[in-house]
Order: structure tokens, then C-alpha cells, then sequence
């Protein structure tokens, strides 16, 4: 029992340090571009930092076996990524008349991503944002905090990482609430089904790719 109990405590000591990396990588941002330049060598230190972060996360996630060699079936992958990215987008149509509604319309956890992306190569902003960060947010959510920490019981581990995910969104506003809960809920929902990370972190990584792009227009 006791012996259960430090592993649990493990685990979540160890999600807790995944995710203040992976929060350091964005935090990095705004420091090495307060002067409004980010200089080439700059870029290739962040560079190596990122993927070498993105590397141990790599490591772990095989270490407690969420990643998996076997082939993935791109086609499901396609199907699934479309169908979420669709119910994804009626979410945010939804939250942006509630934010009109509400007299909210900015959204807090999207301003900040903004504000430190601002003097960011826009090679680095998809990068890390659109593909980096999504893949380590899957394995602490997801993986580690859903199906690691509470094991069988899976279904109530996947509600509860995804109220935290929500709350690592700012999702404390009707707007955000609604926005971040049917992404969350998405991915869950991904990663039940198929039973396999993969394909949540495919769908994570696609929306996230996608609005990397649709920044540049807006």
C-alpha cells in the first residue's frame, strides 16, 4: 500500500516538473525578445533547448509505456482529426457569441500566447507552439495525470486532467469554459476511443498548427 502510494505521489511529482518545463519554454520567449530582436544564435540555443526538452518528454512517455512503435492508421488519424477540428470550431463560434454576450470578448490565455509570440520567428512560434508544446501537454494531461496516476480507474483520471488542462488554459469565464472544456473534452474523448495517445496528440497538434497559421491573418 505504502508502496502504491509513493509511486502515485511520484507520478505526480513528476507531471508537476514536466509541466513547469513546459511552461518554461513559452516563459523563455518574452525574456529573450524584450529588446524586440531575437538574434540567430538565440534561436539556435532555444532550438536545441526545445527539442531536447521535447526528447526527455519522448523518453518518459516510453518509459511508462503511452507511446507506442505500433503503426498508426493515418486515415483513422485524418478522420478523427477532421471530425474534432470541426465540433473544435463550432466550440469557438459558440464561445465567441458568449464572449459577445458577456460583454468578454478577449480571452486571457490567448492574449498572453500572443504577447509571447510577438518578436518570434514565425518557424519557431509553429514549431513549438503548434507542434512541441501539444505533444507534452498530451503526455502530462493525458497520459501521465489520466492514465498513469489513476490507472483503472481511467475515465474519472481523463475528467479530472481535463479540468486541469482547462484551468491551465485560464478557462475561468463562461467564454474560456466553453472553448477550452470541448477541446478538452475532444481530446479525452480521442484518446478513450482509440486507446492510444497518438491520435489525441494528432489532433492537439493539428488545431494548434492551425491556429499558428491563422494568426499570421489576424
Amino acid at each position: 500500500m505504502f508502496k502504491q502510494v509513493m509511486k502515485k505521489i511520484g507520478v505526480i511529482v513528476l507531471a508537476l516538473t514536466l509541466l513547469i518545463l513546459d511552461l518554461t519554454l513559452l516563459g523563455a520567449f518574452p525574456l529573450l525578445t524584450q529588446d524586440g530582436k531575437f538574434s540567430l544564435v538565440e534561436q539556435i540555443g532555444y532550438g536545441i533547448w526545445a527539442l531536447g526538452s521535447l526528447a526527455i518528454f519522448i523518453v518518459i512517455a516510453y518509459r511508462f509505456k503511452l507511446l507506442s512503435l505500433k503503426e498508426i492508421n493515418w486515415r483513422r488519424l485524418v478522420a478523427i482529426a477532421s471530425l474534432n477540428l470541426v465540433i473544435f470550431f463550432l466550440g469557438d463560434l459558440l464561445g465567441y457569441f458568449i464572449g459577445q454576450l458577456t460583454h468578454n470578448a478577449t480571452m486571457e490565455n490567448q492574449d498572453a500566447l500572443n504577447d509571447i509570440f510577438a518578436h518570434v520567428p514565425f518557424y519557431l512560434h509553429l514549431v513549438v507552439a503548434g507542434f512541441i508544446i501539444p505533444i507534452m501537454e498530451e503526455i502530462i494531461f493525458r497520459g501521465l495525470l489520466a492514465k498513469v496516476l489513476f490507472g483503472k480507474y481511467f475515465k474519472t483520471g481523463l475528467v479530472i486532467s481535463s479540468l486541469l488542462f482547462m484551468a491551465g488554459h485560464s478557462a475561468f469565464t463562461l467564454q474560456t469554459i466553453v472553448i477550452y472544456g470541448i477541446m478538452s473534452a475532444g481530446l479525452a474523448i480521442t484518446y478513450y476511443k482509440t486507446k492510444r495517445i497518438e491520435y489525441s496528440m494528432g489532433v492537439h497538434i493539428l488545431n494548434n498548427s492551425i491556429s499558428v497559421l491563422l494568426s499570421l491573418f489576424v
